[in-house]
C-alpha cells in the first residue's frame, strides 16, 4: 500500500493522540465516525489476510449502517459476509497510562478472566444482533462473524495460551453468531496501516453456531 501525504498527515494525527496501552488496532482522527470505519475496515482486512494470506475469496470491505454488522464483506459471488469488530483490552490500564506521570504496566491475563472476558464480549454482541435480526436477514447476509481484536501485550506473544483456553472450556452457544475470533497483532507491527508486518494471529473461538 502506497503511503499518501494525507495518510502520513492522518498517522501524525493518531501518533500525537494515540491512548498510550494496547493501541496497535486503535485509530485516532478529527472525524470520529470516518476513524471508526477505518479502523473497522482494516481489521477486517486484516482478519481475511490473516485467515486466506494471500488468496482472498473477497473483492472488497464496506462499512455498514446501524442496525447491521459493522462491515460486510462481498465475494465474487456477490454473497456478503457480516463481520462485528470488537476489542478485548483492560479499561483500567487505560486510564491508568492516561497520566503521563504513572510508569508502564500491563495487565497479567490468567485463563479464568480470559474466558469470562470474551463471553461476556460475544454476548453483548449477540444481544445487539438479535434485536437487528429482521434488519440483518432481509439485508442478505450468509454468515455473521465475530472479530475481538486484542493489543494486550501479554496476549500478544502468548496465542498458543490463548488457544488452550478456549479449547479447554465450553462456551454458550451464540443464536445470531456463526463464527468468532480472537485477532492479535504480529509482534512486528506497530500501528493499524503498518504493512510491513507479518499476519496477524488468528485464534479460533469454538462457539456453538446457533443460526
Amino acid at each position: 500500500m502506497r503511503i499518501t501525504a494525507s495518510m502520513k498527515e492522518e498517522m501524525m494525527h493518531h501518533a500525537l493522540r494515540a491512548r498510550g496501552y494496547a493501541d496497535i488496532f486503535d485509530w485516532v482522527q478529527p472525524d470520529r465516525e470516518r476513524a471508526r470505519c477505518v479502523k473497522e475496515q482494516c481489521i477486517v482486512d486484516n482478519f481475511i489476510h490473516a485467515r486466506y494470506r494471500d488468496v482472498s475469496p473477497y473483492v472488497r470491505i464496506e462499512s455498514c449502517k446501524p442496525p447491521l454488522p459493522d462491515c460486510e464483506a462481498i465475494d465474487r459471488a456477490g454473497k456478503k459476509i457480516g463481520f462485528e469488530v470488537t476489542e478485548l483490552v483492560d479499561e483500567r490500564m487505560i486510564e491508568w497510562h492516561k497520566n503521563p506521570s504513572n510508569p508502564r504496566r500491563q495487565k497479567d491475563w490468567f485463563a479464568d478472566g480470559l474466558f469470562a472476558a470474551v463471553v461476556k464480549i460475544l454476548l453483548t454482541k449477540n444481544r445487539k444482533l438479535r434485536v437487528a435480526r429482521a434488519t440483518i436477514r432481509e439485508a442478505g447476509f450468509e454468515r455473521i462473524i465475530v472479530i475481538v481484536h486484542c493489543d494486550e501485550p501479554d496476549l500478544i506473544e502468548r496465542p498458543a495460551f490463548c488457544q488452550k483456553v478456549f479449547a479447554s472450556r465450553q462456551f454458550p452457544q451464540f443464536s445470531e453468531i456463526d463464527e468468532a475470533y480472537l485477532l492479535l497483532p504480529c509482534p512486528r507491527k506497530k500501528h493499524l496501516h503498518d504493512d510491513e508486518a507479518e499476519f496477524c494471529q488468528l485464534v479460533p473461538i469454538p462457539i456453538g453456531a446457533g443460526r
